[in-house]
């Protein structure tokens, strides 16, 4: 009995020690989480009260810096245009290039949109280049420059020329709607091709052609003194360039080597003019010979106006 006894007292307080150990550490996991909780809401907290106090900063510099800006910059009348300096390269009037561009004198200098004001300009295609600039406190200053146009461009089999429906070309054979005309441009020659919608989208085989005959226009360019008047070309026939001079001659040129062929044509006009023969036309695609015909210069003779054999030279 005694033996019985020491064995459930034994195991009795055995019992009654474990129970302590195992509510101490369920209390101890509880105090974890509770501790871990209130850390993770700790740090919600802060990162929420931080974002909210920069969002306040920035908002309140933000609305501090507008302040600033309307009353110093926006809204101070020192800063009101008054004087605009317009240097227009005569292609626009003072009134145009101020209807076309939203300006007005009195406007706030920093209200201004620029970009806009030259994007309007260069809707314009004469217009090469655009810069408007503001001079502090009270000045716009508005430089265009135009391209220059070296050619007309129309369509051929449209009849008398017409300006209506032809357009300026520069040296590059970019087409041009005239805004202004000048009174030089009305002697510039006249290129007719087949389509000009070809050459405006840039077609090879067109532009191929325009070239040829810009080509012929430069190297004429060059020349000041040369007897040659070009009024027209026509390029219409892609193998070769007709020439129509002052005097109404027609002159065929090749495509290419302008200058050779036009060192020949000034030969054979030179020689018109000593012999008082008149040129009613020339073929110099030939390299070995050029055959022209003339027309008879003396009013008098009852054939004039008729026209010479051929010649070669």
């Amino acid at each position: 009995m005694t033996r019985r006894s020491a064995s459930k007292t034994t195991r009795e307080n055995r019992r009654t020690s474990s129970v302590p150990v195992s509510r101490k550490h369920i209390l101890d996991v509880r105090v974890r989480r509770s501790t871990a909780r209130r850390q993770r809401t700790t740090r919600v907290l802060r990162v929420v009260l931080g974002t909210t106090l920069w969002i306040g900063v920035v908002v309140g510099l933000w609305f501090g810096f507008q302040a600033i800006t309307n009353r110093f910059f926006l809204e101070n009348p020192a800063y009101d245009l008054r004087q605009v300096d317009m240097q227009l390269d005569g292609l626009f009037t003072e009134s145009e290039v101020l209807a076309m561009t939203g300006i007005e004198r009195g406007q706030n200098i920093f209200r201004i949109d620029l970009g806009r004001a030259q994007r309007a300009l260069r809707e314009v295609d004469q217009v090469a280049t655009v810069t408007i600039q503001r001079d502090w406190p009270d000045r716009l200053t508005i430089k265009v420059t135009k391209r220059i146009p070296v050619a007309w461009l129309a369509r051929a089999g449209d009849g008398p020329f017409n300006s209506d429906r032809a357009w300026l070309l520069d040296a590059k054979g970019e087409m041009m709607t005239p805004h202004r005309i000048e009174p030089d441009y009305w002697r510039l020659p006249v290129i007719y091709c087949s389509n000009p919608d070809e050459i405006r989208n840039r077609d090879t085989l067109a532009m191929a052609d325009l070239k040829a005959a810009l080509d012929l226009l430069a190297e004429h360019a060059r020349r000041p003194d040369s007897p040659l008047d070009i009024r027209s070309i026509d390029i219409t026939k892609g193998y070769a360039l007709e020439v129509v001079d002052a005097n109404k001659a027609t002159i065929t040129f090749a495509p290419g080597s302008p200058a050779a062929q036009l060192d020949r044509l000034e030969k054979l006009l030179e020689n018109c003019q000593l012999t008082g023969r008149q040129l009613e036309s020339a073929n110099l695609i030939p390299k070995k010979y050029t055959p022209v015909r003339f027309l008879l210069a003396s009013a008098q003779d009852p054939d004039a106006g008729e026209t010479q054999p051929e010649a070669e030279h």
